[in-house]
């Protein structure tokens, strides 16, 4: 369906499309959840160019009331844990939470509740702790998208709306959407009509509307960096990759497209390169990672061996390592980093859940953690991830593994 009034970017092909090329499959190493009192026990796994190192060094656990599936950490150094999670309850009454770490306690508590009629789709809190126009004083203001995108603001222990961005009527539900990090008053929306819309959140305005895909759209990211700021990118049922730039919407750039034609669900931008994306396809056992400047093709295609992948985060810190959450209660990190024999992936730490992960946060403003959101609670694990380079003149096979 083509609304009226929007035009279609006219989708541009570099290179015809390729099958993806596999990189060589590794094994994962598991690693069992430590009481939040022990020290970190760092398990290896052997690198194309040294020895990767992950492991658990604390948990902590809470949990819903109720069947939950959003997730967000927010961006904010105090305090330092502070998480929404939304609920996913088959009836027009729905929740979002907001979660922190209680220092006396030792616990994580929720801090504020308030009611939806629909399931948030995704959560997003505003990124850093800058306020914006008359909307908030501070970074504490919050997104969540459903039939359409609530703005709200959490504010001396309560959770209220400030307003909805705009949609038309009747229209189709938001699958996703994506803060800009650079212009923070710019949020991106994707929808099964095909379509993918950029907000002005100061004006509470549309900026922007175009024909995105052939068919639905499941996801969009901004470019994480000042360079590719003007940039977004979008994957959908079309089982394409698509890059946008707002300075020219009248073409986009198909970067990669899965053969034989499965919808793509999510896309995930490296923060520290961007050059880097990840995705996943829907009921496939594997991430894959896509260089924009080598379209067509697949870098690298991680395997789960066997559950499939529900959500993909980067690092904060590292632009080589991505954690994803599987079905099955997995979440694994990957060290994805280009060694001296060429491109490497290897799995250095795999935690087995109690629930299917459904989110996977990675934040910026606390890299030693990441929270896994599963349909029952949610999960904060305090993580060790090192890569150590071999010695000069002693091969990666000669090194020990550390026990």
């Amino acid at each position: 369906l083509k609304p009226a009034g929007l035009k279609a970017a006219r989708p541009r092909k570099t290179q015809p499309p390729l099958r993806a090329q596999r990189a060589a499959s590794a094994h994962a190493c598991p690693v069992h959840p430590l009481s939040d009192r022990a020290a970190p026990t760092p398990v290896g796994v052997r690198a194309g160019a040294g020895l990767a190192m992950a492991a658990v060094s604390g948990k902590y656990v809470y949990e819903t009331s109720w069947p939950a599936y959003a997730l967000s950490w927010a961006w904010r150094k105090e305090p330092r844990m502070r998480l929404a999670l939304g609920s996913f309850c088959e009836q027009e009454k729905n929740f979002v939470e907001v979660v922190e770490w209680n220092e006396e306690t030792k616990r994580l508590q929720k801090v504020a509740e308030a009611e939806q009629k629909f399931p948030p789709t995704k959560l997003m809190w505003k990124p850093h702790e800058s306020g914006i126009g008359s909307l908030c004083s501070d970074g504490s203001l919050l997104a969540a998208s459903s039939t359409s995108i609530e703005l709200m603001w959490f504010n001396e222990g309560q959770l209220k709306s400030v307003g909805k961005l705009p949609v038309g009527k009747g229209a189709p539900p938001l699958t996703s959407f994506d803060w800009s990090s650079v212009h923070e008053q710019k949020i991106a929306g994707s929808s099964v009509d095909t379509t993918c819309t950029i907000y002005d959140i100061e004006r509470m305005k549309i900026e922007t509307q175009l024909i995105a895909h052939d068919k639905a759209v499941y996801d969009i990211a901004f470019g994480q960096r000042e360079s590719i700021a003007s940039q977004f990118g979008s994957v959908g049922a079309d089982g394409s990759v698509r890059f946008f730039d707002q300075r020219n919407l009248e073409h986009s750039t198909i970067i990669y497209e899965t053969s034989p034609v499965t919808p793509l669900l999510r896309l995930s931008w490296n923060r520290n390169d961007k050059n880097y994306v990840a995705t996943f396809a829907s009921d496939t056992a594997g991430v894959i990672i896509l260089d924009h400047r080598k379209p067509s093709i697949a870098l690298k295609e991680l395997p789960t061996h066997g559950p499939c992948v529900n959500a993909i985060s980067w690092a904060p810190h590292s632009r080589s390592h991505l954690i994803c959450g599987t079905e099955d209660g997995g979440a694994i990190i990957w060290d994805v980093r280009e060694g001296g024999n060429g491109a490497t992936a290897v799995s250095g730490l795999q935690y087995d859940a109690s629930h299917e992960v459904y989110q996977v946060e990675w934040p910026d403003t606390a890299p030693d953690h990441i929270a896994l959101g599963t349909s029952r609670q949610l999960e904060v694990l305090r993580i060790y991830v090192e890569f150590v380079p071999p010695r000069r003149g002693v091969s990666p096979a000669a090194l020990p593994r550390s026990s």
